[in-house]
């Protein structure tokens, strides 16, 4: 007679630690109450705190606001040539490579050395970039040597162009606006050297017309005196989260005041030594927010400007 096998109710139940250890199975699964109060608490900027500092720093540079109001344009004309199939192709004309050389040359300089160099640059090659492209480096590097690091960047640039030319036959990079999607051009770009994440972020937003926030040393100063990231925050950490975070309609406009803002503002410059001198008195409209309050405009007035400025002074002393 064979013997009936126990009932499984009636061995005890195994250890849990031999086959899986419960601790493993915890870290794997953080708290929902911890990540949900971090993600309540990196909610910043809001959308509201977006357009309010648009609004606000624009009536300051009204000149970046029409500037850009021009590159939308320029974008929306692009588009429907290019629907219309009209866009024919002209000598020399190739924004999209003039963003990725320009953003080059404005790394570790200054806006006016950047500008220099790069109109250097074109009066040197009048044949374009295919000129540049198979020219001596030597001579590239004389064009451009006000930007600093002539000869870095010169290598830099002639090999990314001898690259898509032998690739793809022409010495440029207009077929980037053929593309469809941000991370494709990502992924095409970072491949050369000297092409980081400010710098793709550059093209896509100025060249391309594709919503990107850039972080610079404007943009990452002033953020981190806002609260919208902390001190320690890189240019690198910055940008992944505040690209997220910043409404699509206000990145151009945001990127671009707060790089100028923060060359103009005694507030908001570094070490509170702006690159130029303002040209009217006015109160920093960005101070007061911080708290991140629903009410973030600024609660000091004009005429209060000079004792606002000594208080701020001393509180930061």
């Amino acid at each position: 007679m064979l013997s009936r096998p126990s009932p499984v109710k009636s061995h005890p139940s195994p250890d849990k630690s031999t086959s899986q250890p419960p601790s493993k199975r915890k870290r794997s699964q953080p708290s929902p109450v911890k990540s949900s109060a971090t993600n309540e608490k990196r909610k910043r900027p809001t959308a509201e705190e977006c357009k309010h500092v648009v609004s606000a720093l624009g009536k300051i540079h009204p000149d970046v606001v029409k500037e850009n109001q021009k590159r939308r344009e320029g974008f929306i004309d692009r588009k429907k040539k290019k629907k219309q199939k009209t866009n024919k192709k002209q000598a020399n004309c190739t924004p999209v490579t003039d963003a990725v050389i320009s953003t080059m040359l404005s790394q570790n300089t200054t806006a006016a050395n950047q500008n220099r160099a790069f109109a250097g640059l074109k009066e040197a090659f009048p044949g374009g970039w295919e000129e540049v492209a198979t020219a001596d480096t030597s001579l590239i590097e004389d064009a451009i040597r006000v930007a600093g690091l002539a000869k870095i960047r010169a290598e830099r640039m002639q090999n990314m162009l001898q690259i898509v030319k032998e690739e793809r036959g022409e010495a440029n990079f207009e077929y980037l606006q053929n593309f469809t999607s941000t991370d494709a051009i990502q992924k095409e770009l970072s491949r050369f050297k000297g092409m980081g994440p400010k710098t793709i972020s550059c093209v896509c937003l100025f060249a391309l017309g594709i919503p990107e926030f850039p972080v610079d040393t404007h943009v990452l100063r002033i953020s981190q005196k806002l609260g919208w990231v902390s001190a320690s925050t890189s240019r690198e950490a910055a940008y992944e989260y505040l690209n997220d975070v910043v409404p699509d309609e206000h990145k151009l406009d945001l990127h671009c005041l707060l790089v100028t803002h923060g060359k103009w503002c005694y507030n908001c410059a570094a070490n509170g030594k702006p690159q130029f001198k303002p040209k009217e008195k006015w109160t920093c409209p960005l101070i007061g927010m911080k708290s991140g309050k629903k009410d973030i405009k600024p609660k000091v007035k004009v005429e209060k400007q000079v004792k606002v400025k000594k208080e701020e002074v001393k509180h930061r002393a």
